[in-house]
Order: C-alpha cells, then structure tokens, then sequence
C-alpha cells in the first residue's frame, strides 16, 4: 500500500478536481459529538492518496501552535467536511489524542507499522464494532475498516472519483 501526497499524484488537483477549492489550509476542528464545543487542532496541509487505486486515505494535518507543530494523519472517513466555512471536524477528537498520534513528515516511511498505530488512535472515535490489528504478517486492506477510509461526503466522493477517472485516462494513453 504506497500512498502519496496528491500534490505528487496530481499536481493540478486544486483546479482540476476541487473546482478551485483549494482543500488544504480548511481548518480542523475537534469538537464533542453533539458538535457544540469546538477546539481548532490545526490545518489540513495535504491529502495522502493510494497509489494503486486513487483512493483519499488521509489528510495530513498540520496541529501548528496546538501540538508544538507536530504533522499527524487523519484517515478521511472520520472528518466532516464543511466547505462554506472551509473546516473539517472530527467529532470525539481530544488534544490528549493528538498528541499521542503518531508524527508525519514527509521523509517518513509509512508501512503498515506505521498505520496501524494511527489506526489505533482513531478507533476509540469510532462508535460501534471495530476490527482488530490483523495477524502479525498479514496484508491490511483498507476495505477492512470503512469507518475510517470511506468519507461519506459526496462532493468528496466525487473529487476522488473525478481523480480516479483522471488517472484512468493519462495511464490509457501510454
């Protein structure tokens, strides 16, 4: 599972498939679950797409003054995104949390390892059943746990297909 910074993947995503917006510097917020207190946690500095199948996995936020300007991941699926106010909300999200997460930077090796300790931090948000960590050798597919890879947005949804198709395209030609 190779991921890259969609800056990398497709350089002209902000143009081509946000329709002008431009979906790093929205603000992340995490705030309780009736989405009443609201603590801003830093900004969305990029997105981590899968190389193989286009999919969005992660934005990569970047926590600034809050957590000593520490970069972490957030899978998609646990964001809300709110385009007229260009924020993301994670609902259940604490400070303690984030400090706790893993750090990312851009000469990390992100392996399963690596993920499966940011997959960790997530799951306790996640209300209902979640999987376990997969046995020690076996493959992680990101099927497994949609509640954290799946965004539910449409126009998010869209923005990644609307990639996916793009990528199609530019491979068909050569």
């Amino acid at each position: 599972m190779a991921l890259m910074k969609l800056s990398d993947y497709y350089p002209n995503h902000t143009k081509d498939l946000f329709d002008g917006h431009d979906i790093t510097n929205f603000s992340v917020y995490a705030n309780d679950s009736d989405h009443n207190d609201q603590d801003k946690v830093g900004s969305v500095e990029g997105v981590m797409v899968d190389e193989k199948d286009g999919r969005f996995r992660y934005f990569i936020v970047d926590t600034g003054f809050w957590v000593l300007g520490k970069k972490v991941l957030l899978p998609v699926g646990v964001a809300r995104l709110d385009y007229d106010r260009e924020r993301i909300y994670v609902a259940g999200l604490t400070k303690d949390q984030v400090e706790n997460l893993p750090e990312f930077n851009d000469d990390l090796r992100i392996d399963n390892d690596y993920e499966e300790r940011v997959r960790s931090s997530y799951r306790p948000l996640i209300s209902g059943p979640t999987i376990a960590q997969p046995p020690a050798g076996a493959a992680y597919d990101y099927m497994q746990e949609p509640y954290l890879y799946n965004q539910n947005d449409p126009a998010f949804r869209s923005y990644e297909q609307r990639l996916r198709d793009r990528r199609a395209t530019q491979a068909s030609r050569f």
